[in-house]
């Protein structure tokens, strides 16, 4: 089991994760692809996908504020 700020302080850091390190290594990935021998429609494909990833990722941020919110506001303590 976990306290309820023990489990806020997962979600916070998941929720970093989420709004920061997931559009870094999209960004970083794209440059690669961009500067890579891979055949355009591959590259295509491969920008598709990481565009799907960045936007996925900002549903899973805002889901991570919703419980982080929901669980500030909850009177239990464990979890």
């Amino acid at each position: 089991m976990l306290s309820k700020q023990e489990l806020i302080n997962m979600l916070e850091e998941s929720l970093k994760t989420e709004e920061s390190a997931i559009p870094l290594y999209t960004k970083h990935i794209s440059s690669t692809i961009f500067l890579s021998d891979i055949p355009k429609d591959k590259k295509v494909r491969m920008y598709d996908i990481l565009q799907t990833l960045n936007m996925q990722s900002s549903g899973h941020a805002l889901a991570f504020k919703q419980m982080i919110s929901d669980i500030q506001g909850d009177d239990r303590n464990v979890y």
